[in-house]
């Protein structure tokens, strides 16, 4: 597998963990956050080679510190509170243990999102300072670290996960897998480097409301309906996925050119091009164990519409 399909598992597995956190609070069932802390642990550890342990300092829960790393000197709070009350209550917990003298770093994992803090700092004027933004971490910003990593570890880690939540993969990471796959292919046809006579600056609303006016409330429509589904895979593909500029250039070339061709062979007719793209893009990615997800190939294709890289305007349009 490449860096881009394990971050898709990655991402399927701890947005899981995520969501079942979440819910089991929501009904007050507390007991998946002990187990949380040594999940993380293991998780830690093997990710960014820690060497993190239970460290058991509790005060009726209020001034807990899960995981410790002496030799890294770095302590680490596992929560799925994100209030800026529970930060505040963990650093001035840590500093009061006397903490700081054993551990240079205190972050905070927030098993879901992190909030936009007004503060930046905790501590200062000779108290243990603590950053709010490089110091408390969520899944997003996990899954960014994690995807940083060595293939061979990142690998490691998907493992990982697969063993330890033993979540099924349905057809929530098939549609992560199936931009994936998309992207690949794209980016890698060879279509050159010239636009020729089609426009590179977006200009999406005289497209959609001028040139297709007759499909424009089908054309919105779709994306609307689409962007709910796939809007959120398609984003995290999109950021972790490790193109360089070339292979974008290319891939935007390519659907340039290409999806012209294929709408001025169905007579200018959007719909029916959009509908032939997504059959010609499906034969292109080949066979795969899953189907791959013929909805999310629209959606991307509909997405590159407004991004004017599929049936792109003209500079003839503008004389």
């Amino acid at each position: 597998m490449n860096r881009a399909s394990l971050i898709g598992v990655a991402l399927h597995y701890l947005t899981q963990l995520r969501m079942s956190v979440g819910h089991r609070n929501s009904l007050n069932l507390q007991d998946i956050n002990v187990h949380a802390e040594a999940f993380f642990r293991d998780f830690l550890n093997l990710a960014f080679d820690y060497k993190l342990k239970n460290i058991n300092i509790v005060e009726r829960n209020a001034r807990a510190i899960d995981l410790g790393d002496e030799d890294e000197r770095i302590a680490i709070q596992v929560t799925s509170t994100s209030e800026l009350d529970k930060i505040k209550h963990t650093h001035k917990g840590f500093v009061a243990s006397g903490l700081d003298g054993k551990y240079d770093r205190l972050v905070v994992l927030i098993i879901g999102e992190k909030r936009r803090y007004r503060e930046s700092f905790l501590g200062g004027d000779g108290v243990f300072s603590m950053s709010l933004v490089d110091d408390v971490w969520d899944i997003p910003e996990l899954l960014r670290k994690v995807g940083d990593l060595r293939l061979d570890r990142l690998e490691r880690c998907c493992e990982f996960l697969r063993d330890e939540l033993k979540i099924p993969e349905p057809r929530q990471s098939n549609e992560v897998g199936t931009l994936i796959r998309l992207i690949e292919v794209l980016s890698a046809a060879e279509e050159g480097i010239s636009v020729g006579d089609n426009r590179e600056d977006p200009d999406p609303d005289r497209k959609i409301r001028d040139r297709f006016a007759d499909h424009a409330a089908f054309l919105e429509q779709r994306f609307v309906d689409l962007h709910e589904i796939y809007g959120r895979a398609l984003a995290e593909v999109n950021r972790h996925t490790d193109l360089g500029h070339v292979r974008v250039r290319k891939l935007q070339v390519y659907l340039m050119n290409w999806s012209d061709r294929v709408l001025t062979e169905y007579g200018g007719d959007p719909k029916a091009a959009l509908d032939a793209l997504t059959e010609k893009v499906l034969r292109m990615m080949g066979t795969s164990a899953v189907a791959f997800d013929d909805c999310a190939i629209r959606y991307y294709l509909v997405d590159q519409l407004i991004a004017c890289n599929v049936f792109p305007n003209k500079r003839a349009l503008d004389a």
